[in-house]
C-alpha cells in the first residue's frame, strides 16, 4: 500500500519560513491577473492565492486584477507594462487560460523577467533550459519537492510526464533530465496512438498534469512507482485528479492525493518566488 504524500507538514514548514522572511523585510506586492469567468482550476488557484496572502501577514499586498475576455491584446499588454513600471509591484502572475485572441507568448514576453515569478518569460525559460534559472515555475518546484520528500534517487530512473505545457511538462522534463533521469513526455499524440498505458506502466516516477479526471487507470501503475498527480478538474462538484487514486495506491510506493497534494505547495512556492524577486531587485 502506498505512502500518501499529504503535504500538510511540508506546507506548514514552508509557510512558516515565508512568514519569517516577510516579517523581517519590506512590504511586498503580488499583482495577480486573471480573465473574468476563467475555468474551475484557475478559480481554485486564485482562491488559494487570496487565502494564503491573508495568512502571510501585513507585509504582503495582494492585488487581484480582473480582465475581460473582450479586451484587446494591446490593452492587456499595456496593463502589464504599467505593472512592470510600478516600483511598488514586486512580482506578477498572469493566470491561465487566456482567450484565443490573445497570444500567450506575447503576454509572457511582456512581463519583466525580474517580476516574472512563474518563470514564463522566454528569457526565464531559456535560463532554465541552460541550467541557470532565475525563477522555476511554482508547480514544478512542488513536484520536485515531493519527489525529494520520498527519498527517491532520480539518477537512471524512468520518468513519464503526462502533459507538455510550458509551465509544467517542458520545464519539469528539463530539470529532471539534469538530474540524470530518463524522461518521457506523453501528450495528446501519445494518447491518440494508444501508447499512454505502456508509458505509464514502465514509469518509476509518473507525473500527470493533463487535467482529465480518471485519465490514468489505477492498474497502469508500476509496482513501487512514485505517482505525482498534478491534475485539477471538477468532477461531480468535487476537485479531482488525473489518476484513479484508490486503485493506484495499491501498487504505488508513494502517491499524492487531489486535493491536498501538489496544489497546496504550488501556491506557497508562488509566494516564495515573490521573495526571490524582492532579493533579486535589491541586487546592484
Amino acid at each position: 500500500m502506498a505512502k500518501i504524500l499529504e503535504t500538510s507538514e511540508l506546507s506548514q514548514k514552508l509557510k512558516q519560513r515565508i512568514k519569517s522572511d516577510l516579517s523581517g523585510g519590506s512590504r511586498l506586492t503580488l499583482a495577480s491577473l486573471v480573465v473574468s469567468g476563467s475555468d474551475y482550476s484557475s478559480q481554485v488557484y486564485i482562491t488559494q492565492q487570496q487565502k494564503l496572502a491573508q495568512e502571510l501577514g501585513s507585509n504582503l499586498d495582494y492585488r487581484l486584477i480582473y480582465l475581460e475576455a473582450s479586451e484587446s491584446l494591446e490593452r492587456v499588454l499595456e496593463k502589464i507594462n504599467q505593472l512592470n513600471k510600478d516600483n511598488t509591484v514586486t512580482g506578477i502572475v498572469f493566470n491561465k487560460p487566456f482567450p484565443k485572441a490573445w497570444k500567450e507568448e506575447e503576454i509572457f514576453r511582456a512581463i519583466a523577467p525580474d517580476k516574472d515569478i512563474e518563470g514564463m518569460n522566454p528569457y526565464n525559460l531559456g535560463r532554465l533550459a541552460l541550467g541557470n534559472p532565475l525563477f522555476i515555475p511554482p508547480t514544478v518546484l512542488s513536484v520536485l519537492e515531493l519527489i525529494k520528500f520520498t527519498g527517491l534517487a532520480l539518477r537512471g530512473k524512468k520518468v513519464t510526464i503526462i502533459g507538455a505545457s510550458s509551465i509544467i511538462g517542458k520545464p519539469l522534463a528539463l530539470l529532471l533530465a539534469d538530474k540524470l533521469a530518463t524522461v518521457t513526455i506523453a501528450q495528446i499524440g501519445t494518447y491518440e496512438a494508444g501508447d499512454l498505458e505502456s508509458y505509464c506502466r514502465q514509469a518509476d516516477v509518473l507525473i500527470s498534469a493533463a487535467g482529465v479526471p480518471g485519465l490514468v487507470k489505477g492498474d497502469w501503475i508500476k509496482k513501487g512507482a512514485v505517482v505525482i498527480d498534478v491534475g485539477t478538474a471538477e468532477k461531480s462538484s468535487k476537485i479531482s485528479g488525473d489518476v484513479e487514486f484508490e486503485k493506484a495506491k495499491e501498487s504505488a510506493a508513494a502517491i499524492t492525493p487531489v486535493p491536498g497534494g501538489v496544489g497546496r505547495l504550488t501556491t506557497l512556492f508562488l509566494f516564495d518566488n515573490l521573495l526571490r524577486a524582492e532579493r533579486l531587485n535589491k541586487k546592484p
